[in-house]
C-alpha cells in the first residue's frame, strides 16, 4: 500500500510570519554592516586606533556571528510557521 503524502498547506502571512519577515531584514542589515565594518577596520593603521584594533574587530565579529544567527533561526522558522 502506497501512503498518501502529507499535504502541506499553502503559504499565509500571519502576523508571526510577517513580523518574523522584518526580523530577518533586520539581521541581514546588520549582517551587511558588520561585513563593512570589517573591512574598514581592517584597511586602518592600528597605530589610529591607539592598539585597540584587535578588541574592536573581535567585538565586530561577535555582533556578526550573533546577527547570523539569529537571520537563520527565524528563516526556518518563517520557513516551516512554528
Amino acid at each position: 500500500m502506497d501512503e498518501p503524502t502529507p499535504v502541506k498547506p499553502p503559504f499565509r502571512w500571519t502576523e508571526r510570519r510577517a513580523a518574523r519577515f522584518v526580523y530577518m531584514v533586520l539581521s541581514g542589515a546588520v549582517v551587511i554592516a558588520d561585513i563593512y565594518l570589517l573591512t574598514v577596520v581592517h584597511s586602518v593603521n592600528s597605530d589610529l586606533m591607539g592598539g585597540w584594533k584587535s578588541a574592536i574587530m573581535v567585538g565586530i565579529g561577535a555582533i556578526f556571528l550573533f546577527a547570523v544567527y539569529r537571520f537563520r533561526r527565524m528563516l526556518r522558522l518563517f520557513l516551516h510557521e512554528e
